[in-house]
């Protein structure tokens, strides 16, 4: 009887914290409208129809999981999609832009 090695680990915590940051229609319409370039929160809350400070909330979930980086200018902050370095979250990513 021959013994073999069990498979390595696979580490899904990269694409499962990209999947909960998704799982939000809100915050997929967040990244749909930054897939386009940098906007203010102030255009983005503008262009949901939701409150400043609701946008802001999806905007951190989005920025904790590494989707999203921001730059504040005077007292607005701004938004851009964050570079992918995971090869398996830019599959993602780029399937649900496709949608």
């Amino acid at each position: 009887m021959r013994m073999t090695e069990a498979p390595a680990p696979l580490d899904v915590r990269p694409a499962s914290g990209l999947l909960k940051a998704l799982a939000d229609d809100t915050r997929l319409r967040v990244v749909a409208l930054l897939s386009h370039g940098e906007l203010c929160v102030c255009h983005i809350a503008a262009a949901l129809d939701i409150s400043q400070p609701n946008a802001s909330q999806h905007l951190t979930v989005l920025r904790n999981a590494g989707v999203v980086d921001s730059r504040r200018k005077g007292s607005w902050m701004y938004y851009r999609m964050a570079a992918e370095h995971d090869p398996i979250r830019g599959r993602i990513l780029r399937a649900v832009l496709d949608l």
